[in-house]
């Protein structure tokens, strides 16, 4: 019996949590491109990243050339700064910082013309411990480039539905317009 009722209880956790909306990280509908060709220009490690991020998606195709949405990634650096020191003067933690520039365009159209994502996160620092001191440094940088490429994506989707929410508006307004001029007696 308490068997059974364990089994309904994690059910139960695995619907609710179901039920409210919850994804893991970069698996939700906001991580989805909703356009089918994508174009990613500029070298470096965001690109990169950028482009494993388009390459698992489905429902887009990564290309060169003429793409539906084109984004350049125009600069990307890291550094680090002194967060804390122990009583003996000693680094104990360091701020590492990751940013990235980039533009997008839209069917040629600017779209994001100055996008800029930054990101830091804290490293411990052990100064016995050089070797995994820069292993960790590395791994929190290579994440920071994932998260910022999955920002990319948000920002790209959320850009484009403003512009698409414009052009609705824009066309809903000049078909009323036309439909009132129908409608109205014409005077002679």
């Amino acid at each position: 019996m308490p068997l059974r009722l364990k089994t309904l209880v994690l059910l139960g956790l695995c619907l609710s949590l179901m039920a409210c909306g919850f994804h893991l990280r970069g698996q939700g509908p906001a991580a989805q491109l909703n356009f089918k060709t994508i174009q990613v220009s500029g070298g470096g490690s965001a690109a990169q990243e950028l482009r494993k991020a388009i390459i698992v998606q489905d429902n887009v195709k990564l290309v060169t050339s003429d793409a539906q949405v084109a984004v350049n990634i125009v600069n990307e650096s890291s550094d680090k700064q002194i967060l804390s020191v122990n009583s003996k003067g000693q680094v104990v933690q360091y701020r590492v910082f990751y940013r990235v520039r980039f533009t997008a365009t839209l069917d040629k159209q600017p779209l994001i013309e100055d996008g800029n994502i930054s990101l830091s996160r804290t490293l411990q620092w052990d100064e016995n411990d050089i070797l995994a001191n820069e292993s960790e440094e590395g791994k929190l940088i290579t994440e920071m480039q994932r998260d910022s490429s999955l920002q990319i994506i948000r920002r790209i989707n959320a850009a484009a539905k403003g512009v698409n929410k414009a052009a609705a508006a824009a066309a809903s307004a000049a078909s009323a317009t036309s439909a009132a001029s129908a409608i109205a007696p014409t005077q002679p």
